[in-house]
């Protein structure tokens, strides 16, 4: 929440508690932290600050003792820390002055936050509520266990990780600099426009023709051939099937009259009359994936992936990942969800193309990454991954760009 960048292992403790000093020392050990002696351009830039005979300064925990308490020497043995390459995160202890004096080390860490990306910590021993309370409510961050400050950096130290990989891996995946979209307007679009947009990116659709009436949709009946799917095609209604505005298997002799039926039913449903119908092949055979991406105001960019079709929401069986998706992550996605062994074989079912479905996956982050700021929301659902060797084919989208 601090916005803080933890770039490596190592951290500085600046104390003036030698025994709270070694509680955090341990914690980090334990952690996978390195707590390593200043360099010897740090430790005498701490010496410069004059803190006595008593300090020990080279070392870490890097202990003040009593010069600790003085405001101007804690505000620069931060500043100092923070500043030194020797170090990835700094975590100061707050004794037993915390009780009487809130201010002294709160104040020092709100002074030095500015000049660093680093993350700083704080551990109050002993219980001193109004300590933390200050310190939190400067931009500092404040715990009263050694445990916390060890597990917290050992979190950021993961983002940090994993934030890095994602930076190196976005420049190979895919060009972030947007294309561009001829035609395409700002806000939902429909489900044909969708999968246009889709289909220009690598990703499998179906065959599928929009009309306006009856004759239209019987002509485009006989062109797609066998079974088809008529669908309501408007941007405005985006769950087609709770207002009656979807009827599978419909053939060329009677998909005229069911045109007609679906306009009044929806039409009742919704209010207006739709714009357009779509006339789909009909494709069966395969399990039903929801692909989906958002952009979320706290994590950024991301893809979920789950059970699709009608009963997405029933189940609840997702997994997300952050932007950009490789295959690896693909596959791990796919892996992860508890409906995996549908598309590996389970109980005699045919294997899925679970490869496909992974490059699908790949394919629409890079959409995502290529697209920019100018999508919002992307979905897919159903995407029918179907047996080994016959791919995936997008069903239905939905889309909105800004």
């Amino acid at each position: 929440a601090s916005g803080r960048v933890m770039q490596g292992t190592r951290v500085a403790i600046l104390t003036s508690t030698g025994g709270a000093g070694t509680l955090i020392a341990d914690n980090l050990g334990v952690n996978g932290f390195q707590t390593p002696a200043p360099g010897a351009e740090t430790a005498a830039r701490l010496r410069a600050l004059d803190v006595g005979d008593q300090a020990v300064l080279d070392r870490n925990p890097i202990d003040l003792t009593l010069a600790g308490l003085q405001p101007e020497v804690m505000r620069g043995a931060i500043s100092i820390l923070l500043d030194s390459p020797d170090y990835d995160a700094v975590i100061s202890v707050v004794g037993s002055s915390g009780v009487a004096q809130p201010h002294l080390m709160a104040d020092a860490i709100r002074d030095s936050l500015a000049h660093s990306t680093k993350p700083v910590l704080a551990y109050i021993s002993p219980h001193a509520p109004a300590a933390a309370q200050r310190i939190n409510g400067s931009g500092g961050v404040a715990f009263s266990a050694p445990e916390s400050c060890a597990g917290a950096l050992k979190a950021l130290a993961l983002q940090g990780s994993f934030a890095r990989q994602r930076q190196a891996q976005v420049g190979t995946v895919a060009d972030t600099a947007g294309v561009t979209l001829p035609g395409l307007q700002p806000g939902p679009l429909d489900e044909a426009r969708s999968k246009q947009l889709y289909e220009t990116f690598g990703i499998p659709v179906t065959r599928e023709r929009v009309v306006g009436d009856a004759r239209q949709a019987e002509a485009a009946a006989r062109e797609l051939g066998g079974e088809v799917v008529l669908k309501v095609l408007s941007a405005r209604i985006p769950h087609k099937s709770e207002v009656g505005g979807v009827a599978l298997r419909q053939r060329p002799d009677g998909i005229g009259a069911r045109l007609e039926r679906m306009r009044d039913e929806v039409t009742t449903q919704v209010g207006f009359d739709p714009e357009a119908f779509l006339v789909q092949e009909m494709v069966s055979g395969g399990e039903e994936l929801i692909l989906g991406f958002t952009r979320d105001p706290q994590l950024g960019p991301a893809l979920l992936l789950g059970m699709g079709g009608v009963t997405a929401e029933l189940f609840q069986d997702t997994t997300l990942r952050l932007l950009p998706v490789t295959l690896e992550d693909a596959r791990e996605m796919l892996a992860e969800l508890r409906t995996y062994p549908l598309l590996d074989g389970y109980r005699g079912r045919p294997k899925a193309d679970v490869e496909a479905a992974a490059h699908c996956i790949v394919a629409f982050s890079d959409m995502a990454l290529r697209l920019g700021e100018r999508l919002q929301e992307a979905e897919i659902n159903p995407l029918l991954v179907r047996p080994q060797g016959q791919g995936v084919v997008a069903l239905d989208g939905l889309t909105v760009l800004s």
